[in-house]
C-alpha cells in the first residue's frame, strides 16, 4: 500500500492476454477497498494521495503507462505563472495536503543534507548552516507534517473518494471524434492565419492530417522527467539493486 508524490496518478492498460492485475484503492477511514480493472486502453486516473495498491497479476505479462502530475501555481521550467485558480489550489484541501506533504519531505531532506555537507553541523539545534532558511528548521518540519496528517483526517472524513466512469465504453469512438475535429478546427485555423490566407483560401484548404501534428490535445503542457532529478535518483536505485529487479520480474 502507498500514496504517490504528486497531484493526480493514471495508468493505461496497454494488453491483455493475462490473469489478474488491477488496483486496489483503500479507504483509511473505514478501511474498506474497491478493486478497478480496466480494459485495453482505457485510463485509471485517481488523486495521488489515496491510498492504493497494485494486485498481482497470476498468470501472463501485464504492461502499463504510468504517469504522474503535478500542478503547480507556476511552470517548473519557466517559473511563469500558470493562472491556476485559487479555488483549486489554497482552497482546494487535495491541493494544500500535496503542498504540505511536499513541504515537509522538501524541508527534511535539506535539513538533512545540510547537516551532512556542513562540518560539525550534526548536533545541537542545527547551528549556523540553517540561518535564515525558517523552513528547513524542526519546527518548520513538524508544522508542515501535522498540516499534512490534518489534511489528510479531514479529506478521509468529509471527502470519501468514490468511482466513476466518465465516458462509457459505447461512446469511446464519438468522444474521440468529437476532441479530434476539435484540434483539428484549431490547428486549421492557426494554420491559416500563419500562412495569411484570406477566408476564401481558407474553404480550398485540405484539412490537417494526424501526419500534419494536429492531434495535440494538450499542447504545451510540459512532461517533467529530470527537472529535481528524480528520474536520475529512481534509475539509479533501479541500477543499484539490479538483482532485486531482475528477481521480481
Amino acid at each position: 500500500k502507498h500514496t504517490d508524490s504528486s497531484h493526480l496518478s493514471f495508468n493505461v492498460l496497454l494488453n491483455d492476454g493475462f490473469e489478474g492485475g488491477g488496483t486496489r484503492f483503500h479507504s483509511r477511514r473505514d478501511k474498506s477497498y474497491v478493486d478497478h480493472h480496466p480494459n485495453v486502453g482505457e485510463a485509471l486516473l485517481s488523486h495521488a494521495q489515496i491510498l492504493h495498491e497494485g494486485l498481482a497479476t497470476t498468470n501472463g505479462t501485464r504492461y502499463i503507462l504510468v504517469g504522474f502530475d503535478s500542478i503547480d501555481k507556476k511552470d517548473p521550467l519557466t517559473g511563469e505563472k500558470t493562472n491556476l485558480s485559487i479555488f483549486s489550489s489554497w482552497l482546494n484541501f487535495p491541493w494544500m495536503q500535496v503542498r504540505f506533504k511536499e513541504g515537509f519531505e522538501d524541508s527534511a531532506k535539506e535539513r538533512r543534507s545540510r547537516i551532512i555537507n556542513t562540518a560539525g553541523g550534526g548536533g545541537g539545534d542545527g547551528g549556523d548552516y540553517l540561518t535564515g532558511t525558517w523552513k528547513y528548521s524542526r519546527y518548520a518540519m513538524s508544522l508542515f507534517r501535522d498540516l499534512d496528517k490534518a489534511m489528510t483526517m479531514l479529506i478521509d472524513q468529509f471527502a470519501p473518494f468514490r468511482s466513476l466512469k466518465i465516458i462509457d465504453t459505447k461512446d469511446y469512438d464519438a468522444y474521440f471524434e468529437v476532441m479530434d475535429q476539435a484540434m483539428m478546427d484549431q490547428q486549421q485555423q492557426q494554420h491559416n492565419q500563419v500562412a495569411g490566407l484570406s477566408s476564401n483560401d481558407e474553404q480550398q484548404q485540405q484539412p490537417l492530417s494526424r501526419g500534419d501534428g494536429y492531434a495535440s490535445w494538450f499542447k504545451g503542457q510540459n512532461i517533467d522527467l529530470d527537472v529535481f532529478g528524480n528520474y536520475r535518483r529512481v534509475w539509479t536505485s533501479r541500477k543499484d539493486q539490479e538483482d532485486k529487479f531482475r528477481g521480481e520480474l
